[in-house]
Order: structure tokens, then sequence, then C-alpha cells
């Protein structure tokens, strides 16, 4: 049997699948700087889809995107884009074909763009690319997290105005409680 080499002294060591701890921290507090140098896109995609993949990589989004292990999915996730409008845009010339036989039968984009648009969904979700797939990654790019002081500010209730605090010397009375004298 063959020996496992040893491994790499820890001082040498380098992992490039995973965001640097600062992003991710930076992320879990909405704080992302989109990227501004990113790589170009695959080739042969429409310049609607080249537009997609410039507007991704401006997102705050891309900054946890691993150029070295992520970049082949995202490619991918951009040429389904690009299929999917190529489909699209030969379903809208016919929607409806001449079959084998001569008979009107669905145009057989219809499937292959289901199957495209399927395909994207997985993908989207793992980059993070949707509202619902940004809270499991725990991502808040809307905006840092608002404080308890900034929700009542929203509904217009101050601290001060508690009407809990109307009370003698100070101390906080509750509604079933009797006043004394």
């Amino acid at each position: 049997m063959g020996r496992r080499p040893t491994p790499k002294d820890s001082e040498y060591r380098q992992r490039r699948n995973q965001p640097r701890a600062l992003e991710a921290v930076a992320a879990s507090r909405g704080e992302l700087a989109p990227v501004e140098d990113y790589p170009a896109a695959p080739d042969g995609l429409l310049e609607r889809t080249k537009g997609r993949w410039a507007a991704f990589w401006r997102s705050p989004v891309a900054v946890l995107v691993d150029r070295t292990s992520d970049l082949p999915a995202l490619g991918r996730l951009f040429e389904l884009y690009d299929d999917a409008d190529r489909f699209r845009l030969h379903i809208r010339e016919a929607a409806m074909v001449e079959g084998s036989k001569g008979q009107m039968v669905r145009n057989p984009f219809v499937k292959d763009l289901k199957d495209t648009q399927s395909a994207i969904l997985a993908l989207e979700d793992r980059f993070g690319l949707s509202p619902r797939a940004r809270l499991g990654l725990n991502l808040s790019l809307v905006g840092a997290a608002k404080t308890l002081a900034d929700l009542n500010e929203d509904f217009g209730v101050d601290g001060d105005d508690d009407p809990r605090f109307d009370a003698i010397d100070g101390e906080l009375v509750s509604e079933t409680s009797e006043p004394t004298d």
C-alpha cells in the first residue's frame, strides 16, 4: 500500500473554496461592496446575457463568489440564462410547429425551456440570487439589521411615550394594578 503524503504546514496552506472570514461577517451585516474587477463573461453569450453578467458582478452577492471554485458553476448559470433567452425567441416565433406526420405540435423548445429554468433555479439558490436564497445563506443585502429603536421609530413609538411609565415616583405601573395612595 502507498503512503499518505504528509499534510502541508498550516502556515503555507490556503483554502480557496470558502469566503474570507471578514467578507462573511460583512455579508451578514449587509456591508458588502460590489466587485470592481470581474472576469469576462463566457464566450458566445447574447449581449443581454453579457449585461446580466456585468450586473451580477456589480451586486453585493458577487463578493462571496470564489473565483477559483465557483466560476465554472457561475458560468454555467449564465449560459443557462442565455439558452433560456434563445429558447424563448424560438417559441415566440412559433409556439406550434409541424410534427413528423404533418400535425401541429407544441414547439420542442417549450420542454427545453422548462428544463433550463429548473436548472437555473437550482444554481440561483446556490449563489444567493433570490431573497429566499439570501435568507438561507444568512445574508442581509438590503441593509444592516434595524435596531429596536429604529423599528419603534417606524411605528411612531417613542420610549418616553409608553403609558406604563405614567406612575407615581417614576415606578412602572401595570394596567391591572391599583394605584397606591
